[in-house]
């Protein structure tokens, strides 16, 4: 095989570092909204392009993390549309359906686990699966209710809400505090949690109204900017954490001066926050 001199080699890394961009990015989308064994596929073909002799073996492990970030997205979100599935079951008296699905998000939680989610996810679950598996066609007895209750306290030891009751599906949390920019209009948040936010912004100033959709750019001033392949402002040498999520307008709140948005699944972009926030050293705090 003849040997490349440093400008061939150059071009050749070039068209390698295009081809991994073009990958990461089908992958971040296709984890946001498509099943993980296919994003599990792709992040397998993009393995073998970063496998290459002459792929730059720093942005080759860049790629790695991002990639391991999108798959841990993908089976947390699977986990929680199959939680909600179970849930239906359990509520019209399909008990073999419900264990079915509850068999399937088993095995995608186990996934997420060793792709790296955190303990907020796992006892977050944990809560979750133990609610489904009470829920029934004629409700749940309170007795049923008290000894689950009593097996979660011996052993959540995951975040919780301040006053110990815990009736949203996520905890929302006052700081650090977001940035949000929708559709040209940057805002910050009052809480957030990776199902929606509630932002400061005066209705009678916004331009959707309840129901409606619209694209956001999120990111957390308090996390440091990292290098990496996918940059928001390709001028600097790092990049924002954070990203592009979809949200509908749930309420709008004159009184606080704010607007509630709900994000349609579990949102990936929150996921990667949380996790950059807990690899920067910065621990939520959730609303009081």
């Amino acid at each position: 095989m003849p040997v490349m001199d440093a400008d061939q080699r150059r071009k050749l890394e070039d068209q390698l570092l295009r081809k991994a961009e073009e990958a990461a990015r089908i992958l971040r989308r296709e984890a946001e909204t498509g099943d993980p064994a296919h994003v599990n596929s792709l992040a397998e073909a993009l393995a073998g392009l970063l496998k290459t002799r002459e792929f730059p073996s720093l942005r080759a492990a860049e790629f790695r993390e991002l990639s391991r970030i999108y798959q841990r997205g993908a089976y947390q979100r699977s986990v929680d549309s199959l939680l909600v599935q179970a849930e239906r079951c359990g509520h019209r008296g399909d008990e073999k359906g419900r264990n079915a699905l509850l068999t399937q998000a088993k095995d995608h939680f186990a996934k997420a686990l060793r792709l790296g989610a955190d303990d907020e996810f796992r006892h977050g679950v944990e809560r979750r699966v133990q609610a489904t598996l009470m829920t029934s066609k004629d409700g749940v007895d309170d007795r049923t209710k008290q000894a689950a209750k009593r097996r979660l306290d011996q052993h959540d030891v995951g975040a919780k809400p301040p006053n110990g009751i815990e009736r949203r599906r996520a905890i929302r949390y006052a700081d650090p505090v977001l940035t949000v920019e929708a559709e040209g209009r940057r805002c910050t948040t009052i809480n957030w949690s990776t199902r929606g936010l509630l932002v400061d912004l005066p209705p009678e100033e916004f331009a959707h109204a309840v129901g409606g959709k619209l694209r956001l750019d999120l990111h957390c001033p308090d996390i440091p900017e990292a290098a990496g392949p996918e940059t928001s402002r390709p001028d600097k040498a790092g990049h924002r954490v954070g990203g592009r999520q979809i949200a509908h307008v749930v309420r709008l709140d004159p009184d606080r001066h704010a607007v509630a948005l709900s994000f349609p699944d579990i949102s990936t972009v929150m996921l990667d926050l949380m996790h950059a926030m807990k690899e920067a050293g910065i621990k939520p705090e959730p609303e009081r």
